[in-house]
């Protein structure tokens, strides 16, 4: 909220300071064992894989209200066995961001350029049988939130690029014309909530989109609208709950699925038209005691990939932090999708699948300028694509552990 924010919060562990500008930079080294970098349900391929990251982060007060922020943390992926895979770019950090808020009277502006480049295909749930995903997304755009009381009214609106370099399977061979799914898309968001106790808020909420495929005459939109709640039960449990309308419109069925057959390219798949159906969401979360927090979530959307292709998803998850002691911090997570899609098969990504993933990581520190992180994660992806020919290259699920360790240094 514009008025009971801190607009004057600065970091207090700047390690550096240039003029009126506070620096924090690190570098750190991750050595991480995976036994599936292909995501093959077959023939899985293991490796290990070094990665060194050097981070940096910024803060600039303009004026005593006035902040202008920027961060950013930049790596390179070394694959000890098989060197093919190894990055064809720096990659960047999806949270890096350029940020700048200005405070006007009741009004709070921010406008913001959030950047990223990355390669793990994994992040992407329906892509299979694929190494490296390399990708470009830029996000730039103004959010506006305006205080009235006990009204709080906000806008936002964002461009967005993506673009597409490379998919490269397994063996090391690249999907021709990686950019035909570039696009970019503009994006509006709005909500209006009302606080009608001290522990009792509900509201509206609304979110569009249009989607442009650059190498295509094919536009994509999106358009949610329903209301929304949130209720501090007690001090410690809180509850979080909305639900609503949601309309997704393809117009990519003149388009050509992709398959590994020749030309091996790369497509929007085939659309659907307009695909309609509910929202909702439902979220707990709740604070044992000053070392135990945890978060349980639940709910069902639409969702729309970089293929063009629509999901029906219902997901679950679970995660909790841990303070073990002074020394040592535990995290879990645990998530279930089941997802579904009215889009043709026989394209690049799955059609439907489950998705089970746990993860625990633990930090500590080392010494005064040194920490440590250790981590596992496990990933089951039960694919069920249904009339997908022996030619495309995910028909099949996938299961993937990694194991990994992180050392960073705080200069």
């Amino acid at each position: 909220m514009a008025r009971h924010e801190s607009v004057t919060a600065l970091p207090s562990d700047y390690n550096m300071k240039l003029g009126p500008v506070l620096l924090n930079t690190n570098a750190s080294i991750e050595g991480e064992f995976v036994n599936n970098i292909g995501l093959s349900s077959s023939n899985a391929q293991s490796d290990f894989i070094l990665t060194p990251t050097l981070g940096v982060t910024a803060s600039w007060p303009v004026t005593a209200t006035n902040t202008l922020r920027f961060t950013t943390s930049v790596g390179y992926s070394k694959y000890l066995i098989h060197p093919q895979y190894d990055s064809g770019s720096i990659m960047v950090a999806p949270d890096s961001e350029l940020s700048f808020d200005v405070y006007v009277g009741d009004f709070k502006i921010n406008f913001h350029d959030q950047f990223s480049v990355q390669q793990d295909p994994a992040a992407i749930g329906s892509v299979t049988n694929v190494v490296n995903f390399d990708r470009i997304q830029n996000i730039a755009g103004i959010g506006v939130l305006w205080d009235l009381n006990q009204l709080i009214l906000s806008f936002n609106y964002d461009h967005i690029s993506f673009i597409s370099t490379n998919l490269q399977a397994l063996g090391g061979s690249n999907l021709s014309n990686p950019g035909n799914i570039d696009y970019s898309a503009d994006q509006i968001s709005a909500a209006a909530s009302y606080r009608i106790t001290s522990t009792i808020v509900t509201g509206l909420e609304f979110a569009g989109s249009v989607r442009y495929y650059d190498q295509f005459n094919v536009d994509d939109n999106q358009m949610s609208l329903g209301p929304f709640a949130r209720i501090e039960v007690t001090p410690t449990f809180k509850i979080s709950a909305g639900a609503g309308y949601q309309e997704i419109t393809t117009d990519s069925g003149n388009l050509t699925s992709a398959t590994t057959t020749q030309p091996n390219n790369v497509a929007p798949v085939l659309g659907v038209g307009t695909y309609n159906s509910w929202y909702g969401n439902l979220t707990f979360d709740h604070r044992l005691n000053s070392y135990y927090t945890d978060r349980f979530s639940l709910g069902h959307e639409l969702e729309l990939n970089v293929f063009s292709q629509i999901s029906d998803v219902y997901y679950a998850s679970y995660t909790s932090s841990w303070k073990v002691n002074r020394s040592l911090n535990v995290a879990f997570t645990l998530n279930y999708q089941d997802v579904t899609s009215p889009s043709s098969s026989n394209t690049v990504s799955n059609s439907n699948f489950n998705v089970f993933s746990l993860g625990v990581q633990a930090n500590f520190p080392v010494t005064k300028s040194i920490s440590g992180s250790v981590l596992y994660q496990f990933s089951d992806n039960f694919g069920t694509s249904n009339n997908q020919g022996s030619n495309n290259i995910n028909n099949q699920g996938y299961t993937q552990q990694r194991v990994g360790m992180i050392l960073n240094y705080h200069f």
